[in-house]
């Protein structure tokens, strides 16, 4: 039970940030200004719909919680976003070395690029948080999902789904949602 209030009380927290990231940085005029559009897009990836994403998902997890309270499973939920999740992280987490790269480079480079993420960063939505941070939001949330799931005991009763019940019972299907989220390179 605390595994489900905390996975989804940490989805809510990190959709909150990746929304910072996508309607602050993202979609920024004055940020778009000052790169070629090749490198707004390496810089950002698809992280807009990472963010589409944690929204689907968090809407899941709330139906679930308000069908039941005592709810502990959540693993249906999870392995029906696995196949999405996999499609979006893999080439954000991906892009992560070139995106680290490029952002250190435009800082050192691009004076315009520089003084624009200064400005946006200063801006009390961010929290006093870098756009370096928000960045890195996505590879931190796949370790997180994987660490609730193993370590909070998200798997347990019975099958709620066929999917599920496909999977031949909750140790199996545990390992299945494991190795169905994208593995953070390392």
């Amino acid at each position: 039970m605390q595994s489900t209030f905390e996975l989804i009380g940490s989805e809510a927290s990190y959709l909150k940030s990746l929304r910072v990231a996508v309607n602050h940085f993202y979609a920024s005029e004055a940020l778009k200004w000052t790169v070629s559009p090749m490198e707004h897009h390496s810089l950002f990836s698809n992280i807009h719909r990472i963010t589409a994403a944690s929204e689907k998902f968090l809407m899941n997890l709330e139906i679930r919680l308000g069908q039941s309270v005592l709810i502990s499973q959540l693993e249906d939920i999870v392995l029906q976003h696995c196949p999405e999740f996999q499609r979006l992280y893999v080439p954000y987490v991906t892009n992560m070395m070139y995106q680290e790269a490029l952002v250190n480079q435009l800082l050192q480079q691009n004076r315009h690029f520089h003084f624009a993420v200064k400005r946006l960063e200063s801006d009390p939505v961010c929290q006093r948080q870098s756009l370096k941070s928000f960045l890195v939001l996505p590879f931190q949330r796949i370790t997180r999902i994987k660490l609730i799931l193993e370590v909070g005991g998200a798997f347990s009763g019975a099958p709620r789904s066929h999917e599920t019940a496909e999977c031949g019972g909750h140790s199996q299907l545990k390992s299945v949602i494991y190795q169905r989220l994208p593995a953070p390179l390392q």
